[in-house]
């Protein structure tokens, strides 16, 4: 009895010894990809060039940090002719009192002063009317300048047909007045300081009183409108 309980014990445990012996023999057999390492000298170029990595400053939340305000160089008041529409000048007008009360189908602008003021004969310039959505370039072909230190401007715009119009304005310490012949109509302008208005001629009523422009107008014996489109071979006043 005893002999068979040894026997019990004895095969279970042999067999297990000869699996594990075999087991161990199978790992021992598998061959292992080697493991390249590339060893650089300490005294080497490469090791001389290589510099430790900088800290990294945990105070500064990278999601709570706010983008750099960029800020644009192009100013809001940039002006693309010596007008551009306004829509504070009507306000401005009507408290200064300067507005006229027969005005019809007018647009409000803004007057770029300082270009103004530097006007010279032989210069050229854009004005714009609302209107119409159109923009027209004059050449400066006089300038004079009044006792009072007024500035009046003369200059010709190229109409269709090559026809030229004539153009008056005056520019003053505070208003500039004038009109302006395009191909589309004569137009008529006012302003107190900056802010004025501009509207077409044959829209204004009788009554409309409009500024004396710079010196009077010269006198002309056929009575022509020396705003009127001019023949190419009429001679400019």
């Amino acid at each position: 009895m005893k002999r068979y309980i040894v026997l019990t014990i004895a095969i279970p445990l042999s067999v297990f010894a000869l699996y594990t012996l075999l087991n161990d023999q199978k790992k021992t057999d598998e061959v292992e990809a080697p493991i390249a390492i590339d060893i650089v000298p300490v005294d080497s170029e490469f090791a001389k060039k290589t510099h430790n990595p900088s800290p990294i400053d945990m105070s500064k939340d990278p999601i709570a940090a706010k983008p750099a305000n960029i800020e644009s160089n192009v100013p809001s008041s940039s002006f693309d002719a010596i007008n551009k529409p306004s829509a504070k000048a009507k306000e401005i007008l009507k408290a200064a009192k300067v507005l006229p009360t027969d005005l019809q189908n007018e647009a409000y602008i803004e007057f770029d002063l300082a270009a103004l003021k530097t006007l010279k004969t032989g210069d050229n310039f854009d004005l714009a009317i609302p209107q119409t959505a159109e923009t027209y370039s004059a050449e400066i072909t006089n300038v004079t300048h009044a006792s009072n230190g007024d500035k009046s401007i003369v200059g010709q715009v190229i109409g269709a047909n090559g026809a030229m119009h004539t153009t008056i304005l005056t520019v003053g310490n505070d208003a500039v007045y004038g009109q302006f012949t395009a191909p589309s109509g004569n137009y008529v302008f006012e302003s107190k300081g900056q802010y004025g208005w501009i509207a077409a001629k044959r829209d204004l009523y009788k009554t409309h009183i409009e500024h004396q422009v710079g010196e009077p107008a010269p006198k002309n014996a056929d009575d022509i409108d020396p705003f009127a489109p001019r023949a190419e071979n009429t001679p400019s006043f």
